[in-house]
């Protein structure tokens, strides 16, 4: 008997520490499966409806496009655009980061490798200060190469510091040439793509519902030999993402990233930012900042793209904007938005709530139309716009596809010379070209809020 009393405390116990493991900050409640599920009352999640409707209404004030948040791993706010993919932007940086930490679990990366072990260099070579640059340099924006690199805005290229007037290690600097030149390692040392890896092994492993490889795409330049590497995503599978690193790598039970790199990558390693002071501090392609005195680290995307991980409210931020619009919403304010949503939280959640099936409005595209493909071989070509540069249209099975410094973009036909392009969603509209200056250009038109209500292309 006594034996027996002592199997039953030690089973009690065991369950205490499993259930305080399985509650621990950081560590969701639950997963979604191919869907999410949604709180069907906001007080359950012990947040109050009415201080989340002012949230809301700060929200469609705003140029944000769709919000998403997720606590306990259920959805418990879903505004706006939620299922239409947009450009991530340097969000791609996180996606890195979550690579590196599996290839480097699995022995296939050192971190201590100098570019000189690598043999990488590029097109203005590279001296012998700036091979001595390791990975975890590039990884922390710290290499002190200040080289051009492809799909650099003109304030990062344009602050650029001297070259060779930093040692690696020894300052930080947010410049394209480090991020992109971890793709260029991945890929070596790997022997993956990086789009095929990261489909792989976090895509997939997480369900994401809107991913394909067709929704990424390679930016390369003259002025480098390493490409950008660009993602367009959903918030719903952003928030998949930030729901990975909230529970440490584990989903549903399984490892995807290790533990350890996501503890590692996440903390405050450079603390003087420069110019991105108000963001806190930098990690290993994430920054590192604090909200209403809740540690928070987040993937930051120009024009207003964050990933937001709260660990201790255990809490996913996703917040986007329309891009292709040029749309934006600073830093500040999105903060301003995040708190709003943090002070809505009254209680402690129910240990059951009730949950329904999370239906967001899907995109509504037009009806397409069937065109002759001698019809649509008039519209193929090279095209140059003042803003976009060269604008290429190629043949699709039933559509066309345009390919642009971005990406690739079906051109689904509405009639004989309009079309509407998946994910930018502006129309494009085919023309005779009038004039022989004119043909092969392609030109934005613009309403009375000088936003593009569609782009004409002359052939």
């Amino acid at each position: 008997m006594e034996g027996y009393m002592i199997f039953k405390t030690r089973v009690f116990l065991l369950s205490l520490i499993l259930l305080f493991l399985n509650h621990s900050p950081g560590q969701a409640a639950d997963f979604p499966g191919k869907n999410w599920q949604q709180y069907a009352v906001a007080e359950e999640a012990g947040f109050s409806a009415k201080k989340l409707k002012l949230a809301k209404q700060d929200f469609e004030q705003s140029e944000a496009a769709g919000v998403l948040v997720i606590h306990n791993g259920r959805v418990l706010v879903s505004w706006g655009e939620t299922t239409r993919r947009f450009r991530c932007a340097s969000i791609r940086k996180s996606f890195m980061s979550a690579l590196y930490g599996v290839y480097v679990g699995k022995e296939k990366i050192n971190l201590n490798a100098t570019l000189a072990d690598l043999k990488i260099d590029d097109v203005q070579t590279l001296t012998a200060q700036e091979k001595q640059a390791k990975v975890i340099d590039l990884l922390t924006a710290r290499s002190g190469i200040y080289h051009p690199a492809a799909h650099s805005t003109r304030g990062m290229e344009k602050n650029l510091p001297q070259r060779g007037s930093h040692k690696p290690g020894t300052f930080w600097y947010y410049n394209n040439w480090d991020f992109n030149t971890l793709a260029t390692i991945f890929e070596q040392e790997t022997e993956k793509g990086v789009f095929d890896a990261f489909k792989e092994d976090v895509a997939d492993q997480i369900q994401m519902e809107d991913f394909a490889l067709r929704f990424t795409h390679y930016r390369l330049e003259d002025k480098s030999k390493h490409p950008a590497y660009l993602f367009r995503m959903t918030a719903r599978d952003m928030a998949r993402f930030g729901l990975l690193f909230l529970n440490k790598g584990r989903w549903n039970g399984k490892q995807i990233i290790p533990e350890k790199w996501v503890v590692e990558s996440t903390k405050p390693f450079s603390t003087e930012l420069g110019r991105f002071s108000e963001r806190g501090s930098y990690g290993y392609l994430w920054w590192v900042s604090e909200l209403k005195g809740q540690r928070m680290y987040f993937a930051s995307g120009s024009g207003g793209q964050r990933i937001c991980v709260l660990p201790d409210a255990n809490l996913v931020f996703v917040h986007v904007v329309n891009s292709y619009d040029n749309n934006n919403v600073r830093h500040g304010n999105i903060m301003n938005l995040l708190s709003l949503i943090l002070e809505a939280k009254e209680g402690a959640p129910k240990a059951k709530p009730s949950l329904v099936d999370h239906k967001p409005p899907l995109r509504r595209q037009p009806k397409s139309v069937k065109v002759k493909s001698e019809i649509l071989n008039k519209y193929l070509g090279s095209y140059r716009h003042r803003f976009l540069g060269k604008l290429e249209i190629g043949a699709g099975e039933k559509s066309l596809i345009m390919t642009t410094s971005i990406g690739k973009f079906e051109l689904f036909p509405l009639d004989e010379n309009k079309f509407f392009p998946e994910d930018i969603e502006t129309p494009v509209h085919f023309q005779i070209s009038e004039e022989e200056s004119q043909r092969n250009t392609a030109v934005s038109i613009l309403n009375e809020n000088r936003k593009v209500k569609r782009v004409v292309f002359y052939y």
